[in-house]
């Protein structure tokens, strides 16, 4: 923030510009304060531009964008003046540092600042896209940090999904480190796009860097297009979730009501509450404060001086009673309500001076809080707060909770708001509106401090207003309240309603109810693997780093725990008489005794090594592990280069033998299949590759398909399966085709293999397919709805079981002897990327784990 210079402009329309806070290529953005006391950001376009008659209308369809977007975590365009001789977009002032300044001044932030992070991000982008817009240039200069959340900026280049441009023609768009393949490629952009960036965005605030790297602008796009991210410092389940929104085709990659709840699996508003943003961050965001403060008082102290304007700097005039909701003069897009809302005296009294002549006192940003006329959420607003709008209850209870009723069209007055500084390339400042359906009141309840929240009307999401798709289901949100407020479980036969896919085929039939539990085990956060059983029971891995022992007949208590395990989303390795995983930290493997928990052994293979994941077992006294050979610089400590590397360790012999993999290889998500001889993997080049397990890792054979291949294979006997768009099956000694099968639409996508049949998941439509393992012939086909491709089949004696895309919908059985579809089970709970993990034994029992608990189900 910097003083005004002579060429400055003191006032533009109704506001008084007090200080400088950036400038960009379009012109600079002021700080500014209303006649009637409410603080924003001004952008101003510069003089040489608002000579352009192209360039206005494109301004005004900025204006437009702009003021359509709701949402709490978006800034609001509050008055407009897109004709005028000098043309002006006045926002919400938001007082925070954008993602770019806090990381290059503090370094990367906590996992938990980015998790929320990511949640308030894409909620931001559900209220972009559900007014037909995207956005087209998220980077983390154009997100800022406000004390209660993020706020998406600068719609500067949005687009609408109906094709119009707001900033010229021919050009590529965006900011090259944190552009989409689309962009790069320069294909027509859509919402997935957005979703792509934030990816980006997300990898940047963890680890410091871009995801995508290259000396010149045509290197960096290439590794956009083709390349993978580099996610090395980006630490768990943050890598998981970029991973999702970075897959290369947009179709794949993950949407934005999901992704939030991968984030907060609670919902936003529980994670994003004051101390959200670590202290250092909230420092900067405090000096802002103090800065706009100042600017306002040296603007009052000149005004005094120039004999007009109160003495202590307050405006002339003064709404009385409860906060004014009058419009004033603003642009309103058309949107036939009133969009803007003006704050009440007592709001900008506490502002400037910090004293509070009402009961309230004063809340975190210095505006009052409890009843007063400025306490925006609270009943005393505009008398809103707990009303029973259309009918229709917030499922917390409305009063005395903080939370209104759900949000409709009437205006609400504004809490005192000082929240807005753009860096100094900023453009375009704005802020956001309110939380999905249901209006977010002061935390803490009506005594509560009120924060920077905007009471500008609330956002629908189900609207679908401006060519957005329509969601006839219920918020996210609102079911999990209902859920919370009620405590009820969902638990059993939800049955799946039929539909035909637009690709054809029969339609999904109802399903049967499903089985109750027998047993449901509730603890701490499991991670993400599957059950691995033994002698009738199921070893399991949970947060922080251990292994419990369920029993199979009552797994509600487990029968023993040990700690110290990492957290490596693998399944514990039943090999050499042990329970095997490896240890916290370093290249360490710790066998433990299955029946008792007690250890076993413990192998430290030094610090040149580092383990990171359980590949697979094989001799009854092997395991594969990939990790990283460390190269140190002058023999120093902590300081090496690291190369990722497959090691096969002998633990009879206590030796770990490197396995060669390609360079080209390394990056690849490898899900191998380990024989005694064998390690086989999907390789980067569109092969299939057999090395040598006991040679060093010789190449045994490369089988090439020319399509991109799964990660994940699959072995009966001596044939190895994989997928794409075709199903090919192999000869594990030499790597020739046995048989292959061609996906008619589509891909194939997961596998499972049991028995004398092989399973794979299809994409177009989605369901399970059955082969005949030995010759290809196709068994059966059994169509679903959406499911989750990324997860194995678990295969049973009869039944297979594959998880619904949407974790809160459960998993699906199907018959393995007629395709069935038999019963879909559901615990009714959105978990975000905490999947169902499903595993099945011989004798009839299947395991499902879901976020913090697992269910024994009986399976006949």
């Amino acid at each position: 923030m910097k003083p005004l210079r002579p060429e400055d402009p003191e006032q533009l329309g109704p506001y008084r510009l007090l200080a400088r806070l950036g400038a960009g290529g379009m012109g600079r953005v002021y700080l500014a304060r209303s006649s009637d006391g409410r603080t924003v950001a001004v952008k101003v376009i510069r003089p040489e531009m608002a000579e352009d008659k192209s360039f206005r209308i494109r301004f005004r369809r900025e204006v437009a964008a702009a003021a359509a977007v709701g949402g709490v975590y978006t800034a609001p365009v509050v008055d407009a003046a897109p004709d005028d001789e000098t043309p002006w977009l006045a926002t919400a002032y938001v007082a925070g540092p954008t993602v770019a300044e806090a990381v290059a001044e503090h370094g990367p932030l906590p996992v938990e600042t980015v998790l929320a992070l990511g949640a308030g991000i894409a909620e931001a982008l559900i209220a972009v896209h559900a007014e037909g817009l995207v956005h087209r240039d998220l980077k983390p200069s154009n997100v800022l940090l406000a004390a209660d959340g993020p706020r998406v900026i600068d719609f500067g280049i949005v687009r609408a999904r109906d094709g119009y441009e707001l900033t010229g023609d021919g050009s590529l768009f965006g900011s090259l480190d944190y552009m989409c393949p689309e962009q790069a490629t320069g294909e027509q952009m859509g919402p997935e796009g957005d979703v792509f960036c934030l990816g980006s965005v997300l990898a940047f605030a963890a680890s410091g860097h871009p995801p995508f790297g290259g000396a010149a602008g045509a290197a960096l796009l290439y590794q956009v297009v083709h390349g993978s991210a580099d996610l090395a410092l980006v630490p768990e389940p943050l890598d998981k979730i970029i991973s999702l929104c970075h897959a290369k085709d947009p179709t794949l990659r993950i949407d934005p009501d999901r992704l939030s709840a991968a984030c907060a699996p609670g919902g936003a508003e529980q994670v994003l509450t004051e101390g959200w943003l670590p202290g250092t961050v909230a420092d900067m965001i405090a000096a802002r404060r103090a800065a706009a403060a100042l600017a306002e008082r040296r603007a009052a102290a000149t005004d005094l001086a120039r004999g007009r304007g109160r003495p202590d700097g307050l405006p002339d005039t003064a709404p009385t009673g409860s906060a004014d909701v009058s419009e004033p003069q603003s642009y309103a897009a058309g949107r036939g309500r009133s969009a803007y809302a003006t704050v009440g005296w007592s709001a900008y009294e506490t502002a400037v001076t910090g004293e509070q002549g009402g009961a309230g006192g004063t809340g975190v940003t210095g505006c009052p809080r409890g009843s007063g006329a400025a306490g925006a959420y609270g009943a005393g607003a505009s008398g809103a707060a707990g009303a029973d709008l259309d009918g229709v209850r917030d499922a917390r209870g409305a009063e005395g909770s903080g939370v209104g009723g759900l949000a409709t069209e009437p205006p609400e007055a504004e809490p005192c708001v000082l929240a807005h500084e753009p860096q100094e390339t900023l453009e375009s400042p704005r802020r956001g509106t309110a939380f999905d359906s249901v209006q977010a009141g002061p935390r803490g309840g009506a005594d509560g401090p009120v924060l920077e929240r905007s009471a500008a009307p609330a956002h629908h999401r189900a609207r679908g207003s401006r060519g957005a798709r329509a969601r006839s289901r219920l918020s996210r949100r609102t079911v999990l309240t209902a859920a919370a407020a009620t405590g009820t479980t969902l638990i059993g036969g939800a049955a799946v309603v039929a539909a035909r896919r637009k690709t054809g085929g029969q339609g999904v039939g109802p399903a049967g109810p499903a089985p109750e539990p027998t047993w449901v085990y509730r603890g701490g956060p499991l991670l993400q693997a599957p059950a691995v059983f033994q002698n009738g029971t199921a070893l399991l891995k949970t947060r922080p780093g251990t292994m419990i022992c369920l029993d199979l007949a009552n797994g509600s208590q487990p029968k023993w725990v040990y700690q110290g395990i990492s957290l490596s989303p693998t399944p514990v390795m039943l090999t050499y008489g042990a329970a095997v995983a490896l240890g916290g930290t370093g290249a360490t493997l710790i066998g433990v005794d299955p029946a008792t928990g007690a250890e076993k052994f413990t192998l430290d293979f030094g610090e040149d090594y580092q383990f990171d994941q359980l590949l697979g077992s094989y001799d009854g006294y092997a395991v594969s592990v990939l990790g990283a050979s460390l190269q140190r610089r002058s023999g120093e400590q902590g300081v090496a280069t690291s190369t990722s590397t497959v090691f096969g360790v002998d633990l009879r012999a206590r030796q770990a033998l490197v396995i060669p993999i390609d360079p080209e290889d390394v990056g690849v998500p490898l899900q191998p299949v380990i024989t005694s001889r064998h390690f086989v993997y999907a390789d980067g080049l569109r092969n299939i590759a057999a090395r040598d397990t006991r040679d060093g890792g010789s190449l045994v054979w490369r089988h090439p398909v020319g399509y991109d291949l799964r990660p994940g294979l699959a072995a009966l006997g001596q044939t190895v399966f994989a997928i794409g768009s075709e199903f090919i099956a192999l000869n594990l000694a030499d790597g020739k085709l046995r048989w292959q099968a061609k996906a008619e639409r589509g891909m194939f996508a997961s596998l499972g293999a049991g028995g004398n049949t092989v399973y794979a998941t299809g994409t177009e439509p989605y369901g399970v397919h059955a082969f005949n393992a030995a010759n290809g012939k196709r068994r059966w086909f059994c169509e679903t709805p959406r499911l989750n491709v990324d997860s194995p089949i678990a295969v049973g004696a009869h039944a297979v079981y594959v998880p619904a895309y949407e974790n809160k919908d459960g998993f699906y059985a199907i018959d393995t002897a007629t395709g069935r579809l038999l019963w879909n089970f559901t615990d009714g709970r959105e978990t975000g990327v905490n999947d169902w993990q499903l595993s099945c034994d011989g004798a009839g029992h299947l395991v499902a784990q879901h976020f913090d608990r697992a269910y024994g189900l009986p399976v006949t």
